[in-house]
């Protein structure tokens, strides 16, 4: 239990911040069979796990339409850990993005009874550094007294950075935020990072403890069909 909602506060964290629009390119993948692997790393460097996401279907423009997700979790030798892709749909409309958390949440915590609430964060497509957003949070209750909770401050642009994926230059705009979760009584601080590309959405997430030291790290290690 403990494992699957540390989880799922992390899967939810970087869902809610891949939110965008542009007529053009947004910050999240669009592009139907365009797979994405990510590598899920320690403080050390060290992969504990990867994560595959496909756009399996996409419908409509860039501005106005509606894709659907296809992720799936594997240990470090790429096993699946998971029994079936989970999947997820977003849908754009007059450029903005939303989506229904709760149907990834569901199956991450197949079985149980969740209540979910939340404020997406909308990054648009021509952000520039020094741009501010406000707070975001999102809570989850898996039962009375089992469930995760987490809020985003100081929501900012701080930098924009060309990242290398397996020869393909990447322009990224970075994304930092302090959150604040609590998970199973557990409350803890950290300072995220994240790298947006166009089309692309997170190419690199860092975690940082409160004093500045990195905790966990997720990159983007290959792209298939783009």
């Amino acid at each position: 239990m403990k494992t699957n909602i540390r989880f799922l506060v992390m899967i939810a964290v970087s869902l809610l911040t891949v939110l965008g629009m542009s007529a053009q390119e947004p910050f999240f993948l669009h592009k139907e069979g365009v797979k994405l692997t990510y590598a899920d790393k320690d403080k050390k460097g060290k992969i504990n796990s990867y994560t595959e996401t496909t756009a399996t279907k996409v419908t409509g423009d860039a501005d106005n339409c509606t894709v659907t997700y296809s992720m799936m979790v594997m240990d470090n030798k790429k096993n699946p850990v998971l029994k079936q892709p989970m999947t997820q749909t977003f849908e754009v409309k007059n450029g903005t993005v939303t989506y229904d958390p709760k149907s990834l949440v569901g199956q991450i915590m197949e079985g149980m009874q969740v209540t979910v609430t939340g404020t997406p964060f909308q990054l648009p497509s021509n952000v520039k550094v020094g741009d501010t957003f406000g707070d975001y949070k999102g809570e989850w209750q898996v039962s009375t007294d089992n469930g995760a909770t987490f809020t985003s401050l100081g929501v900012k642009a701080v930098a924009e950075e060309t990242l290398d994926v397996n020869g393909t230059s990447i322009d990224c705009v970075v994304i930092e935020n302090t959150t604040v979760s609590k998970v199973i009584g557990i409350k803890q601080t950290t300072i995220q990072k994240i790298w947006y590309g166009h089309g692309i959405g997170p190419v690199k997430t860092n975690m940082y403890n409160k004093k500045g030291k990195l905790m966990t790290s997720q990159e983007l290690v290959s792209i298939e069909g783009l």
